[in-house]
């Protein structure tokens, strides 16, 4: 089941620092991002490669 994704980021939920007229969320909030959208993104690049290999299988299997 995919999880539905949220209209209001996770950022305006967090408490954040004002310097001049921008706003920061606090570094450890960043990391956490940070570290998600790597694991997110490793896991697209593992799967495309699955994708891939499903394909190329699809092909030989065709050819018999």
């Amino acid at each position: 089941m995919k999880k539905p994704i949220s209209k209001t980021p996770r950022t305006d939920r967090q408490p954040y620092i004002t310097a001049g007229f921008t706003q920061f969320v606090k570094i450890g909030f960043a990391k956490q991002l940070e570290r998600q959208l790597a694991g997110a993104n490793n896991r697209i690049k593992e799967l495309e490669t699955k994708v891939n290999e499903l394909n190329d299988l699809k092909k030989w299997l065709e050819g018999r």
